[in-house]
């Protein structure tokens, strides 16, 4: 019996944490695997340095288990903003980009879309990405200003940042946008910003600063939406990029935490019961 115990108790433990982790910092590179211009500084993942036509991406090395819901905290920083600086909204500082993304996607670890307005997730399929965009691609793009919140995708299509359906030389595409805000504050001033993102079966959530309200909500199903590995599993990172205007894209602190499968929960408890029934013998 106490041998049974023993297994249910570390298949339960399994199920748990097997997808749980945090990153303080990045004074290490431990399980992430680093893309295009992304690297390690100053105990930063600095996604895009503040440079010209950058493009990187940083991904968790292990797939993790997205289908019955997560939650992932981190905290980041845009600075040095420079370059271009377009004349269409007077008044309005908006000469950093291009921004960054959470991005889920069943793909793989050595995914990197397009650089500039792609914000780095443009061109990867079977993915979901939750943008944090900088700059205003007007009129194109949709974009209501160019400090904005917006989740975006295509299912098992390359995802866009576009946020309506459009034309282009291979044809007409749908629209990726799922949801859009305006952000108050000035995402490119430098200051650190602490984010989440909450995602139950059916409902995803995105939340800045305020972690009780979120600014954006939208009715998304994954296991519905990608085509998840074994149904379940997806690789979850950051992607960012820039174009001719720049800035320091830079992740401060990450953390996620998988809701355990109600199978999972069912085995502690039977756990439980029978180190109770143990104990009583005893």
């Amino acid at each position: 019996m106490l041998l049974r115990l023993t297994a249910i108790l570390s298949l339960a433990a399994s199920g748990l944490f097997a997808t749980s982790f945090t990153f303080a910092n990045f004074s290490s590179g431990a399980n992430l695997n680093l893309l295009g211009d992304a690297t390690l500084t100053a105990n930063l993942l600095r996604l895009t340095p503040a440079l010209e036509n950058q493009n990187g991406a940083a991904w968790y090395t292990l797939s993790v288990g997205v289908q019955n819901g997560f939650t992932t905290d981190f905290s980041f920083r845009l600075s040095e903003r420079g370059g271009y600086k377009p004349d269409w909204e007077p008044g309005v500082v908006n000469d950093g980009a291009d921004g960054f993304a959470f991005v889920v996607q069943a793909q793989g670890i050595n995914e990197l879309g397009l650089f500039a307005s792609g914000v780095g997730y443009y061109n990867i399929r079977n993915s979901l990405a939750v943008e944090f965009d900088t700059w205003a691609n007007k009129p194109s793009y949709c974009e209501p200003n160019g400090n904005h919140v917006a989740i975006q995708s295509l299912g098992t299509l390359m995802n866009r940042p576009e946020h309506c359906a459009g034309t282009e030389f291979d044809g007409t595409f749908t629209n990726p946008n799922l949801g859009i805000t305006t952000v108050a504050d000035d995402l490119s001033n430098g200051n650190v910003y602490n984010a989440r993102i909450s995602y139950t079966p059916g409902l995803l959530q995105v939340f800045l600063t305020d972690m009780n309200t979120p600014i954006l909500a939208a009715n998304i199903n994954l296991a519905d939406l990608l085509n998840l590995q074994n149904g379940r599993n997806a690789f979850i990172g950051f992607t960012s990029s820039t174009g001719g205007a720049w800035e320091n894209h830079d992740i401060v602190s990450w953390s996620y935490s998988e809701i355990p499968e109600p199978s999972t929960l069912a085995l502690i408890g039977i756990g439980l019961i029978a180190g109770g029934v143990i104990r009583r013998r005893a």
